[in-house]
């Protein structure tokens, strides 16, 4: 797995042949006093001595002996990174405040986190910090003094909890249960190293969620959504969700998903209960997801993933949330009409459940919006795909689906190509939905980039025009007009007068 590591003192081993360098850190070193010290703890250390490779998302914890912040502040200034802090909290521990720099260089994202720690035997005060942490794995520690020269050939890890050990016996141990219960995120964290770092969680960590699992509930939500949305991160997220679902962990986060169980059957275009469709859903698009170029031209790819929410996350994060809540409603709309089960207007219902989840969870407006259109909008595709069928699509459809969700039709298709997946559409089914999707593009390239930007008449001259004042009916007149300057019946503002006040006189007649 790694290099030899030799064992001195107990809580201290001699590593030869590992390389922990980073640039930054020699710029690190010189903003540290003489006098002070630094290590480097956590992930980092931990994949170093897995001997992963460093990847393009690159998260580093620092422990310092100075103010973090001073040094933090002005390391950003170095680097021209951005700058923020953030007390750690759990139910009772809090640790001092974290210093966190924020550095985006394409395709690279780096993000150091800084934090103290303070006592006269600086060794002692480093184990106690180590011992306070989650994992083994992630309670080794080694001097930025000891890795900054790229041909070292020898480097010190302090490891008081037999991390490395663990590693080389691939499971995922945490320090103590009473670690887990003062911070109850552990708990999400567990489940996402644990696949991704392909270790085995030990029977303790899964006894302790299983019974007390439910503490998860005191953690602070922000913490929680920021966890959740490093799983989403991970190629194999839909994995990591099933495992927190069948921990419960998930539905204590979300306690509307423990409603996915009452639906055991969705219908006749369903073979699988609520629960394992959205599970499955969430699983095909990982897939879906890093195969896109296999379903959708790469020129209609180019600004996928490159939204920013939360900091340190895309539209890619935010896609797989609108996936696990795409059905959200449907156990508060089921009902049986005419001998069949029908889940009507789920999506709309969706989409206000969502809103008020992502308050919640304090996701902030961007994502809440972004997750909430997903959830609204998700069967749109599969609408278009039946009309195209039928011979029924015109361009009216199309142009409405364009006005309406071209700020988000790329993820609504590979949505709607995971959920297809998901739910064993034959491969006619399947086909036709990539009928749609190419056709909607073509519509798009050729007719739709045509229309004009500015519609021919604001909303102020409408209200003038028609002498009604705001209110719903003004937005109704809007895009009603905007579809009529789409599809070419309204060309100037004097048809766009007349056409306005047909609309009225029909809408009062």
């Amino acid at each position: 797995m790694y290099p030899e590591i030799e064992f001195v003192k107990g809580i201290k081993h001699t590593a030869h042949g590992l390389n922990f360098y980073l640039s930054f850190f020699d710029d690190i070193a010189k903003l540290i006093p003489r006098e002070d010290y630094c290590f480097i703890v956590g992930g980092w250390v931990r994949d170093r001595i897995l001997g992963e490779p460093v990847g393009y998302n690159i998260d580093v914890d620092l422990l310092v002996t100075c103010d973090p912040r001073e040094v933090a502040q002005k390391f950003a200034q170095v680097i021209g990174g951005s700058y923020f802090e953030f007390e750690k909290k759990g139910l009772i521990i809090k640790r001092p405040t974290i210093a966190t720099v924020i550095l985006r260089v394409s395709p690279y994202k780096y993000r150091f986190d800084f934090a103290q720690i303070k006592g006269k035997d600086i060794e002692k005060a480093l184990v106690e910090d180590l011992k306070s942490r989650d994992f083994t794995c992630n309670a080794i520690a080694v001097s930025i003094d000891d890795v900054l020269s790229i041909g070292s050939k020898q480097t010190i890890l302090y490891d008081p909890t037999g991390g490395i050990d663990d590693l080389e016996k691939g499971i995922l141990r945490p320090l103590s249960l009473k670690n887990l219960e003062e911070d109850p995120v552990r708990l999400i964290r567990g489940f996402r190293l644990s696949i991704e770092k392909d270790l085995e969680l030990t029977q303790d960590f899964l006894e302790f969620t299983k019974t007390k699992g439910y503490i998860i509930k005191k953690a602070p939500p922000e913490r929680v959504s920021l966890e959740l949305f490093k799983i989403l991160k991970n190629n194999r997220s839909g994995n990591i969700i099933r495992k927190l679902y069948e921990s419960k962990l998930l539905e204590y986060i979300f306690p509307e998903v423990s409603d996915f169980r009452k639906i055991q059957n969705q219908g006749e275009n369903h073979v699988y209960p609520l629960d394992e469709h959205v599970l499955r859903v969430l699983e095909a698009l990982d897939e879906v997801i890093q195969n896109r170029q296999a379903y959708i031209s790469g020129e209609f790819l180019e600004d996928f993933g490159h939204m920013h929410f939360m900091g340190e996350f895309s539209d890619i994060e935010a896609l797989k949330l609108g996936a696990l809540f795409h059905d959200i409603a449907k156990p508060a709309t089921f009902e049986i009409r005419d001998g069949k089960v029908t889940f009507y207007n789920h999506d709309k219902l969706g989409s206000h459940m969502v809103r008020e989840i992502g308050k919640r969870m304090r996701w902030g407006s961007d994502v809440t919006n972004f997750v909430s259109k997903i959830v609204e909008h998700h069967l749109r595709p599969f609408y278009l795909r039946e009309s195209l069928v039928k011979e029924q699509l015109t361009d009216k459809g199309r142009a409405k689906f364009w006005r309406e969700c071209g700020d988000i039709a790329t993820h609504l298709f590979l949505h709607a190509i995971a959920d297809a997946i998901a739910s064993k559409d034959t491969q006619k089914q399947l086909k036709a939905l990539l009928e749609v999707i190419h056709d909607l593009y073509q519509y798009k390239k050729s007719k739709y980039s045509q229309v004009p930007v500015e519609p021919l008449l604001n909303g102020k001259e409408i209200m003038d025009i028609l002498g009604i004042p705001e209110g719903p009916m003004i937005g109704k007149i809007k895009k009603e007009l905007e579809t009529a300057q789409i599809e070419g019946v309204v060309k100037t503002k004097e048809e766009a007068i007349e056409f306005i006040k047909s609309l009225l006189n029909k809408n009062r007649a």
